[in-house]
């Protein structure tokens, strides 16, 4: 890792424990609360494949919209059990894998909460390589489930981060590609869909950079 990578990385994780986002202080906590709890509760459609029934289309180069969540939070991270943010991804072709571009509503595009390439084998979705935050994450380090309903395909990341000073968490993201509908009640979409994704689907706006300005 360059110099220039550990200082971004050092300023990244400072303000993501920070959490610098002017929403909420209370009494008890000096960190900024996000949104904590009451995730959205995204249920993963069962796969209904039959005997002769089409896979899954192939994921290809677009750009995708969804959330994702911290779990099983320990150590310097304990507190931020159950926080959740809105996330945007940009998938494009690099080669013969995909390049995965990620980020959320606090971690601009430019710094990027992920990037990862992605390759397709045999219909299973793999990392190659690439980072979460400040770790490496290796073939081994995600798992990537992709399903389909009536709204279309969706993208389940499963990971684990191990952070550099004490505890950790483990995180997955929901992901479906951009312009998509998402099923269910206003507790099981994203933070931000109701006012600020739909109108933009609506007036068929592309993916901007930042989410919910």
């Amino acid at each position: 890792m360059t110099g220039r990578r550990r200082m971004i990385c050092l300023a990244l994780l400072l303000t993501f424990l920070l959490c610098a986002c002017g929403r909420k202080v209370t009494a008890e906590k000096t960190v900024v609360v996000l949104r904590e709890t009451e995730a959205p509760t995204t249920a993963l459609p069962e796969p209904t494949m039959t005997a002769g029934s089409p896979e899954p289309a192939a994921v290809k180069a677009s750009d995708w919209y969804g959330w994702w969540r911290m779990f099983n939070t320990s150590g310097d991270w304990a507190h931020m059990y159950g926080y959740y943010w809105d996330c945007c991804a940009e998938i494009r072709e690099e080669g013969t894998s995909l390049r995965l571009q990620l980020w959320d509503e606090d971690i601009s595009k430019y710094i990027g909460l992920s990037g990862a390439r992605i390759r397709e084998e045999n219909g299973v979705l793999r990392c190659v390589a690439g980072a979460f935050l400040d770790r490496e994450i290796g073939p081994d380090d995600w798992r990537i489930t992709r399903t389909r309903d009536d709204c279309g395909v969706m993208l389940h990341i499963e990971g684990n981060y191990e952070a550099v000073g004490k505890g950790g968490f483990q995180y997955e993201i929901f992901l479906r590609p951009w312009g998509s509908r998402w099923p269910g009640s206003e507790d099981e979409k994203p933070h931000y869909y109701d006012d600020w994704y739909l109108p933009l689907i609506d007036a068929g706006v592309k993916m901007p950079d930042e989410i919910g300005k």
